[in-house]
């Protein structure tokens, strides 16, 4: 006859076992996420240059090229979100500077095919530059309504109400962190006599809207179409901006500048020359330190879009499409003739000033 001691171990054995088979099927706890990327890809002063042209007997650029570098990046998947972001000039058409006009299908819609095409490549973010505004307000209005995008201009208002002619500052999600942009434009003094617009001082702007959007965002980041001149003047005057997009000067800087600011800390200035000769990219990654995301390291490089890039056929086609659409002999969607892309500006902005 067994001792009933016996029975109450084996129940408690019993009981160990099943405690033990449960813990061996469950799933450990996720850690908590510690850090990640964040991706930006970036153009600016493209001056009409739709499809491909030739600069020096080297074949370079084109919406179509431009589709399938920024589908590829997309794909690998590594960060958690990657903003595509104009720095502006995409349709100047100045009668003074012809060469500035690109294709004549931009010089034809007043940029109105240009948009279209931007839309289908899903751009975050534009900030109108000086040669948008070369067809008048009213022309630079319709292509802002038309933009599916988020247009950034911090520093321009109507003169007749005061009203912002575009968005302030727009904040994105990417992963667990708010990223803010905010735009800064340059219109040329004498373009300001017939467009009635009020143009603000770009470092005074952001002195005063980079604090607002600390508080609001865990990264800052200033899209600027005021030449990298300025836009090292801003990074010494302005604290917490953790990343310049510049244009305006058509710059390429291979690995983007870093430039001091008033704490001491160092922002990056980036800028991917012109005329869609590079596609800019910069990864950013965030650390979570003390409980808050911050920006562990930026890197930044340009990316060259010749003819060893594939042409993306969406892009091609629809560029086509818009062609053929007007009825129009322009040749697009080829190689283009060689032709002379716009030298940089002479006159730099005086937006510090």
């Amino acid at each position: 006859m067994r001792n009933p001691a016996d029975f109450r171990w084996l129940a408690v054995l019993g009981a160990l076992l099943v405690a033990i088979a449960g813990f061996a099927g469950e799933t450990p706890a996720a850690k908590p996420e510690q850090e990640f990327l964040i991706t930006f890809l970036h153009i600016n002063d493209v001056h009409g240059h739709i499809v491909p042209w030739v600069r020096d007997g080297r074949d370079s650029g084109g919406y179509a090229r431009l589709a399938t570098a920024v589908a590829g990046i997309r794909a690998e998947g590594k960060a958690k979100r990657y903003f595509l972001v104009h720095g502006g000039d995409e349709f100047s058409v100045k009668t003074t500077l012809p060469q500035t006009a690109g294709t004549e299908l931009t010089t034809r819609t007043k940029g109105e095919a240009n948009i279209a095409v931007l839309n289908s490549l899903h751009f975050d973010v534009w900030v109108p530059g000086n040669g948008e505004f070369y067809n008048g307000l009213p022309s630079i209005k319709a292509r802002i309504r038309e933009a599916q995008c988020s247009v950034l201009a911090a520093n321009l208002t109507l003169k007749e109400n005061g009203q912002p002619l575009a968005k302030t500052f727009v904040i994105e999600q990417a992963g667990p962190v708010k990223v803010a942009f905010f735009g800064l434009c340059w219109v040329r003094p004498e373009t300001l006599t017939t467009v009635p617009l009020a143009l603000g001082d770009a470092v005074e702007t952001a002195r005063k809207l980079t604090p607002e959007l600390r508080q609001k965002a865990d990264v800052v980041v200033a899209v600027t179409h005021i030449g990298l001149d300025h836009d090292r003047g801003l990074a010494a005057a302005v604290d917490g901006l953790d990343l310049i997009l510049g244009a305006h000067s058509h710059n390429a800087v291979p690995n983007g500048e870093p430039a001091p600011t008033p704490s001491g800390r160092k922002t990056l200035i980036c800028q991917a020359g012109d005329c869609l000769q590079y596609l800019g990219r910069v990864d950013m990654r965030l650390a979570l330190k003390d409980g808050k995301w911050q920006v562990a390291e930026t890197t930044a490089r340009l990316i060259p879009l010749d003819d060893k890039v594939v042409p993306d056929e969406a892009t091609a086609k629809l560029i086509e499409s818009l062609r053929v659409g007007r009825g129009t002999a322009t040749t697009t969607g080829r190689k283009a003739p060689p032709v002379a892309p716009p030298a940089p500006e002479k006159v730099q902005a005086p937006a510090n000033k």
